[in-house]
């Protein structure tokens, strides 16, 4: 391959060469694979390091969800990462811990509080049965949620209840009033995915009163619960605005949720879960390749920072953010994209050439400045990839996620096209 006289081929045949002894061998991750025999280099590398931001390109990705899953169980078990912090509800999770340590089984509680396109899959199956068998050993992985958003069945049934309850003790008037009658219809409608009824039931004196709440709450001595509530209607200010006021505040307040997590157990190492577009920092840099992809997407990095920058600027070293990218292969829940074999002259031809099919590149101690790629929805970005995060794995073949639409139906048994697909395929 080095006789070719193509500069390309001859400049990446040299270029990898210089970074093959770079690289980390992740294995096998299809299968549930646990075999951690060339692991120890990670060690290493995240050897001073608090807070693990584990990326996808689109939350279609299955090879990923499974190569994650093995990384957070070599990282609980060998590195004592004792936090699995998701992007999903700030309250949602809080509620399925206080389920699943009230004994709820994990996989019905993960349902109920992470968002569909990860809980209700095949592919997090191994996972829900990992956290089961942790739960009760002398080193449990404990949950949280990041996001501002509600993301689950448990906002719905609980949100309310829950927070009536503790407003009985703070201030019961406040159950009384006007405000606190139209604050809970727009949270049901909400947290009911009724959008368009949510915006219709004058949202923005919602706004004022969840402010107010705080203001309420913030009048008392502190304590673990009213810390919690405190933060947990900081988000909710955050969602209700950026659903109604069509304001950008999800990525400030799902940094400034991680930031008070991290602040409450500080002795305790975090793994992150979520889409890499917000674990990216110095966002700004961040250029697709396809103009139209730039405008409608690639553009909103330039005006708004991404919750890695938050959480970059605020931790520092401490944070190490890894994305991921694919050699070839196919994605989506529920639908089905190719994504063609990758090309000469980008990133993911180029580790194309390792023996290895899963691998982590540790990109402060390679120079890859010359390659497009795509860790972004599987679609080319133009930058050095370097400059937004600390590693990319990199996945030879890529495979769909699994859905399990009759565990989907117990979790939201009203969804009627779900319903007739499942009896379709039980008469096959």
């Amino acid at each position: 391959m080095l006789l070719i006289s193509n500069f390309g081929i001859v400049a990446q045949t040299i270029e990898f060469e210089s970074i093959k002894n770079q690289l980390i061998n992740l294995g096998k991750v299809t299968e549930n694979n646990e075999d951690y025999s060339s692991y120890s280099a990670l060690k290493d590398l995240l050897k001073d390091v608090e807070i693990v931001m584990l990326g996808e390109q689109s939350h279609g990705e299955g090879t990923t969800y499974e190569t994650k899953i093995k990384l957070i169980k070599y990282l609980h078990e060998e590195l004592d990462f004792d936090l699995l912090v998701f992007e999903s509800g700030f309250y949602d999770i809080h509620k399925a811990w206080q389920k699943i340590e009230q004994g709820e089984n994990v996989r019905d509680a993960l349902g109920n509080s992470i968002f569909h396109i990860w809980s209700t899959t095949k592919d997090f199956i191994p996972l829900a049965d990992y956290l089961e068998k942790a739960k009760n050993s002398n080193k449990p992985l404990k949950l949280f949620g990041f996001d501002s958003q509600f993301s689950s069945k448990y906002s719905e049934k609980y949100f309310i209840n829950d927070l009536t309850g503790y407003l009985k003790k703070v201030n019961p008037s406040i159950l009384t009033t006007k405000k606190w009658k139209h604050f809970s219809k727009s949270i049901h409608l909400i947290t009911a995915v009724k959008f368009k009824k949510f915006k219709r039931n004058k949202p923005k004196q919602d706004l004022a009163f969840t402010l107010y709440l705080i203001d309420e709450i913030s009048k008392i001595e502190p304590d673990a619960e009213s810390e919690f509530w405190i933060q947990t209607l900081k988000s909710t200010y955050a969602y209700l605005s950026d659903a109604s006021q069509k304001t950008k505040s999800r990525d400030k307040q799902m940094a400034d949720n991680l930031i008070w997590i991290k602040s409450k157990y500080p002795d305790s190492k975090i793994i992150c879960w979520g889409a890499t577009s917000h674990f990216l920092y110095n966002s700004t840099v961040v250029r697709m390749k396809n103009p139209i992809i730039q405008l409608l997407a690639g553009n909103s990095y330039k005006k708004y920072k991404m919750m890695g920058n938050y959480v970059k600027e605020y931790f520092g070293e401490k944070v190490f953010t890894i994305g991921f990218t694919a050699f070839q292969g196919s994605y989506g829940l529920d639908y089905t994209r190719k994504i063609k074999p990758a090309k000469e002259g980008t990133l993911e031809f180029l580790l194309s050439q390792s023996e290895y099919d899963n691998f982590l590149v540790p990109l402060k101690k390679v120079n890859l400045n010359n390659y497009i790629s795509r860790p972004l929805g599987n679609k080319y970005m133009k930058n050095d990839i370097g400059d937004v995060m600390d590693a990319v794995i990199f996945n030879r073949n890529m495979t769909c996620p699994k859905n399990d639409y009759e565990f989907y139906l117990t979790i939201y048994p009203d969804n009627k096209k779900i319903q007739r697909f499942v009896k379709s395929a039980s008469e096959e």
